[in-house]
């Protein structure tokens, strides 16, 4: 089989996805019936777009949460703030990610 450079680069995105979870993984709570909560931060860089999806926050987080499903957790909400910061000549914006769940 011939690896390619999308091959490669699926491969590094599933990586990178698969430590995103495992990133947040040893702060979730023991499956008991109670709703907890995990709070995520994420940075993203500023876009000039009037309507974009913002994909790597929401692939980050979508993965989180699948991946979270797959073990069993009963996803409850998905909560989110953005700050708008500029610094310099760059302008970040941050997620703040609320995950409820059971």
């Amino acid at each position: 089989m011939v690896k390619d450079s999308v091959d490669e680069w699926v491969q590094f995105i599933n990586e990178r996805m698969a430590n995103s979870y495992y990133k947040i993984k040893k702060f979730l709570k023991e499956k008991d019936g109670k709703v907890h909560i995990v709070m995520i931060n994420n940075k993203n860089q500023f876009s000039n777009e009037e309507l974009e999806c913002a994909n790597k926050y929401t692939n980050e987080i979508d993965s989180i949460v699948s991946s979270m499903q797959d073990d069993g957790y009963e996803i409850i909400d998905v909560k989110y703030q953005v700050i708008k910061d500029s610094y310099g000549l760059s302008e970040n914006d941050y997620y703040r990610t609320l995950i409820m769940y059971k």
